[in-house]
């Protein structure tokens, strides 16, 4: 394709006191085809009118009001997508930026690679500047990436590749009903619709990450809808990796997240969906009768309040983690060497 067209695609919802750095770093790109596809989500602060100036300052950038149910960033990224007319599409939030030369970096390697649905390029952290923090959302390894986002350790989140337009829609866009996890559910379906991709980690990383307390998907991490997604995204896992005979390969990585659903849920005091999902471990062959059953006692255990006995309720919950080991993990602690990378 000839200067193809890049669709960045964000949901807005209350954040017009950063958006503007955001819109800097957009309309700061050294490649020029691209639009700006902004849903907000039902904002109450000035938002709307922030992002209208954006509009009136550039035809590139596009704005609209979500139109439809259910409330969520997941529902905004769609209707941006479905309203977008750009071959590639990147996910950025009102709290991120761009490197100046992000999309010039991304559209290249998507062009030497034209097979690829979608390529993963590398991403720092930061607070209030850039490079306040040079820390990078985490690195490659020679692991398989679906088994390093069940144990998790993902590559990855939503920003971190370009698609292709076509493959996203084909692997069935955001799932709009989870409160949580979105990036992670849409990256297990798309590693096993599966996708052609690759990663390009070893990159000049060319998206900032904000670290900030007042993420959306940091509050109520243990309230009911958000367990209940993660719980979904969780049987979603077990189910589709079951139906393609591939539960030998990943029963390590589902053991991990198993066990910290489970213990979640209980904590969450969802008794029924832990009984539910002990349910599954057991049909998928996950963990063992012996497990299972420390499971139940712990759940029995924290059912009478036994938790009031710290010492005592320790030795139970201790037997219960230590059913499955997680392994140490590399997101959001590694330093970016640029002495290393392009």
């Amino acid at each position: 394709m000839n200067n193809p067209r890049i669709s960045i695609i964000t949901p807005s919802f209350n954040r017009a006191d950063v958006v503007e750095e955001t819109a800097r770093s957009i309309f700061s790109q050294t490649y020029g085809n691209w639009e700006w596809v902004i849903v907000d989500d039902g904002s109450t602060d000035n938002s709307w009118e922030v992002l209208e100036s954006f509009a009136a300052q550039d035809s590139r950038v596009k704005i609209y009001k979500r139109d439809r149910e259910p409330k969520g960033a997941c529902t905004c990224r769609n209707i941006a997508v479905e309203k977008s007319t750009g071959e590639y599409l990147l996910f950025l939030d009102t709290d991120d930026l761009l490197a100046p030369y992000c999309l010039q970096q991304r559209l290249s390697a998507m062009e030497e690679n034209p097979g690829c649905d979608f390529i993963i390029f590398p991403m720092l952290m930061f607070e209030k500047h850039p490079d306040d923090l040079n820390i990078l959302w985490n690195v490659d390894k020679d692991e398989d990436d679906l088994q390093r986002i069940l144990v998790g350790d993902p590559v990855c989140q939503g920003t971190g590749p370009l698609w292709k337009k076509k493959s996203f829609i084909d692997i069935g866009m955001w799932n709009e009903h989870l409160k949580l996890w979105q990036d992670i559910e849409l990256h297990i379906r798309s590693l096993l619709h599966p996708v052609v991709y690759k990663k390009k980690l070893d990159f000049k990383p060319d998206v900032y990450l904000r670290v900030s307390d007042n993420s959306l998907s940091r509050g109520g991490f243990h309230s009911a809808p958000k367990m209940k997604s993660r719980i979904s995204v969780f049987t979603y896992a077990c189910d589709e990796i079951h139906k393609k005979g591939l539960q030998d390969k990943y029963k390590s990585g589902l053991r991990v997240m198993g066990l910290d659903i489970i213990m979640s849920s209980i904590n969450s005091r969802l008794y029924k969906e832990a009984e539910n999902l002990l349910n599954m471990a057991k049909r998928y062959n996950i963990f063992n009768d012996s497990e299972i059953k420390k499971f139940r006692f712990y759940m029995n255990a924290f059912r009478l309040k036994v938790y009031k006995l710290q010492s005592l309720f320790a030795v139970i919950r201790n037997r219960v983690h230590a059913i499955a080991i997680s392994p140490e993990t590399t997101m959001t602690k590694i330093k970016w060497n640029n002495n290393i990378n392009k």
